[in-house]
């Protein structure tokens, strides 16, 4: 068993002291192990990031050609209707054309900002 004196620090950083502060109260203590916690937090984060990072870019440099089979996909895509559009040859309804086209004088065309 531990006496008051002896503190188990295997834990902690060293430069961390766990006995008490000349006040009497643990709040330093505790706020300077919380904000290295989220250090260290961050830490790996930014690890785990570059190691994504890494492995995204060693898959870069293994792939061939992108942009040959880039322009192959573009050339397949637009040489076909899209399926969900219908296809006409000109407005079903005429009426319906109006709201498409522009003014048809100038001075007709007054937008009012109140």
């Amino acid at each position: 068993m531990q006496t008051d004196g002896e503190q188990n620090n295997l834990s902690l950083p060293p430069s961390i002291n766990l006995q008490n502060d000349a006040s009497g109260d643990g709040r330093a203590l505790a706020s300077e192990v919380k904000g290295k916690h989220r250090i260290v937090a961050e830490l790996k984060r930014f690890e785990q990031e570059t190691k994504f990072l890494e492995e995204e870019l060693e898959k870069l440099e293994k792939t061939d050609h992108v942009s040959t089979a880039c322009q192959q996909l573009i050339q397949n895509v637009e040489s076909r209707p899209d399926p969900l559009l219908p296809v006409t040859n000109g407005p079903v309804n005429q009426s319906w054309e109006r709201w498409f086209e522009g003014p048809q004088e100038s001075q007709s065309c007054r937008c009012w900002i109140l």
